[in-house]
């Protein structure tokens, strides 16, 4: 029985027998070719689409906010240091996520938190937030809790929902979901969002950059409900971010995020 020959074998047989040094040449270079024009393209294109932002006239919902993600202005994550960091830096909304220590301590942490002295307690970094006027955005990752009015809650996934509006009824949070950039020009995809949203009692949509678009923000706003986009931390993202309308923005580029707002359609 003859021994099978996969195809990646069999192609580098043919390129053995037949790869000359001219031809190995020509090769190279149609495949280098074809790269930088890619390369060319995207680039062009991507300076098309962000020459284009600038050309349009910024404005702003209601209440609009810049939220500091965590380990904003180069600090740790989930730090003092970036709390402190975000009230001198003049964001108007700092991220927190939250955790809970085995011994049920809640503390600020990404990951689950594995032993009773990780982390730094809540009640820490809220004796430092009291001081400003800053909000927080609690990004809840394994407990629900009742803080501040000027609190509010993402990373709320929609099963999650129930338990948020029995444990936190006085609390605005957002619902985090992908919306389609597609079908959110489907009437009907736009029921099911609004529908979404009505069952779960969220406030709004909080998404990832990447799925947010003018049309969406319209139809959240049009029907009394908000858009929350993270995290836009490139000047081309919070361009496009900005023409979208959203309620809020979390960044780690705050202080950039500022200057490209005060600075928009000024010539250079």
């Amino acid at each position: 029985m003859a021994e099978k020959i996969s195809r990646w074998t069999r192609f580098k047989r043919f390129l053995k027998r037949n790869m000359t040094p001219l031809w190995a040449k020509r090769f190279s270079y149609q495949v280098f070719a074809f790269i930088v024009a890619v390369a060319m393209i995207t680039g062009v294109a991507l300076y098309a689409f962000t020459k284009s932002y600038d050309e349009r006239k910024l404005t702003f919902v209601d209440g609009f906010t810049i939220c500091a993600h965590t380990g904003a202005y180069n600090k740790p994550d989930n730090s003092i240091e970036t709390i402190e960091a975000s009230i001198n830096g003049g964001a108007d909304v700092v991220e927190v996520d939250v955790r809970q220590r085995p011994d049920g301590t809640v503390v600020m942490g990404h990951d689950i938190i594995t032993t009773n002295s990780a982390g730094v307690e809540l009640d820490t970094a809220f004796s430092v937030i009291e001081k400003s006027d800053i909000k927080v955005n609690l990004d809840i990752k394994d407990i629900k809790a009742l803080f501040e009015k000027r609190v509010f809650l993402t990373g709320i996934e929609t099963f999650q929902a129930k338990e948020a509006k029995e444990h936190c009824p006085d609390i605005e949070y957002y619902i985090n979901y992908m919306p389609s950039r597609i079908k959110i020009f489907s009437e009907d995809y736009q029921i099911k969002i609004l529908n979404m949203l009505e069952e779960t009692g969220g406030v709004g949509i909080n998404c990832n950059q990447t799925y947010a678009s003018r049309t969406l923000s319209e139809v959240l706003h049009k029907n009394g409900y908000k858009l929350s986009i993270w995290t836009v931390d490139k000047q081309f993202q919070m361009k496009r971010a900005l023409i979208n309308e959203p309620d809020n923005i979390t960044t780690r580029k705050v202080k950039e995020l500022q200057d490209l707002i005060e600075n928009w359609g000024k010539k250079k």
